[in-house]
């Protein structure tokens, strides 16, 4: 067997091992509601269909309530579940009240996988292999098993990466506004684009993002943005006093929580990274800019670490680290090296796979997503100083 097929095998296997602990996890773990059905046991895409389904009756703005919102996929007993997505998401969701909750579901993880597929593809155009292991990466898992929109973001963030270096800064700015759907990923971006002097693309981008709220917001109408602001600020704020209970998060601030800090030490500390990143991100893009793979690593590993609402299938931007990573240096195989690539490639699927395996129980989002997401900040840096800075041609592209 050549080496080129034992790289295919592995990457096919790696595909197949996914597959399975997935259906795993959603034979499980997963009780699918029918139209009225009660159900027990929840996941994010719960609280996505069932606010498509109001959106379909023309009642998207009682999604907020809470009550209404379990009501709406026949919900029973307590839940936790928010709708909190501003109002351009709205339309973006709706298809998905047309069907079933199981059609739904796997037709939003086949779609979530497909778009991050095409999105690699200009990464990886002669590496088929890598670009299978990077599609099916152990980092997507918790994103995929709880139907979020992590994928779609990270694919979006990858085209406009991909049309800055294409010098297409109109359809880059596009979608970076596309991306402000959700909000709380991207608080980073405006800083790396005006580092790299990509002046139109910032000027399309918030006119594309005023744009698309303004619109979203005829449609749906002022009420959607007064509930939209008063349950993310209450939803903050319940956050914020129960960090210690935040086992699912992958933040700065919840890491800190649990190893002991007090909430308002975490949160202030997050704060001040969030700085500190801005500025570390600012030096890095100025002398380098999005034609650098260890500058775009840097990228897809600040912006996660810069924001206190961090969920765990949000860090699957690790996997996008790796990726750049491996890019940046093809002849490093050290066994350093690839340890810190499996990592990364891995990442906060590590707590799926330790459920399945090892079931050590500090292996949870909390304690090392953070810890994971610091490992790929500093693994982009490492590999931005040892290389030679390529030149900087963007000037005001």
């Amino acid at each position: 067997m050549t080496a080129t097929q034992r790289h295919q095998l592995t990457a096919w296997t790696n595909a197949v091992t996914m597959a399975v602990i997935f259906a795993t996890f959603v034979y499980l773990g997963i009780d699918f509601p029918e139209r009225v059905d009660c159900v027990t046991r929840f996941i994010d895409f719960h609280a996505i269909w069932g606010a498509a389904r109001l959106a379909l009756e023309g009642s998207i703005v009682s999604a907020f309530d809470r009550s209404v919102l379990e009501q709406a996929y026949g919900a029973c007993g307590e839940v936790k579940m928010y709708w909190l997505y501003p109002a351009p998401m709205t339309p973006l969701i709706t298809p998905l009240g047309l069907l079933p909750f199981l059609a739904a579901f796997l037709g939003f993880v086949i779609a979530s996988i497909a778009v991050l597929f095409l999105s690699l593809r200009s990464f990886l155009p002669n590496d088929r292999p890598a670009l299978i292991a990077f599609a099916f990466a152990p980092a997507w898992l918790p994103a995929l098993v709880i139907g979020q929109f992590t994928l779609f973001w990270c694919a979006g963030l990858m085209a406009a990466i991909t049309a800055i270096r294409a010098n297409r800064p109109v359809i880059a700015g596009l979608i970076l506004g596309l991306l402000t759907v959700k909000p709380t990923l991207g608080l980073l971006i405006p800083v790396v684009l005006l580092a790299d002097r990509r002046y139109l693309t910032i000027v399309v981008a918030m006119i594309s993002t005023i744009a698309l709220h303004l619109s979203a917001l005829a449609i749906y109408g002022f009420d959607y943005l007064q509930a939209w602001v008063t349950a993310t600020r209450d939803h903050g704020a319940n956050l914020a006093e129960n960090l210690i209970e935040l086992k699912a998060m992958g933040s700065i601030a919840t890491f800190l929580a649990q190893m002991g800090a007090s909430n308002d030490l975490a949160l202030r500390t997050n704060a001040a990274a969030l700085v500190i990143l801005g500025i570390l991100l600012f030096f890095v893009w100025r002398k380098a800019g999005a034609r650098s793979d260890a500058a775009c690593a840097a990228l897809c590993a600040a912006l996660p670490l810069s924001t206190p609402y961090l969920w765990h299938n949000d860090v699957a931007f690790s996997a996008l680290v790796a990726l750049f990573l491996y890019r940046a240096d093809t002849a490093n195989h050290s066994v350093l090296f690839r340890c810190v690539l499996f990592v990364l490639w891995a990442g906060p699927g590590l707590t799926i796979i330790n459920a399945y395996t090892l079931q050590i129980p500090w292996v949870m989002p909390a304690t090392i997503d953070a810890p994971i997401l610091m490992l790929a900040l500093a693994a982009s840096v490492w590999q931005f100083g040892r290389q030679p800075t390529p030149p900087n041609e963007s000037h005001a592209a």
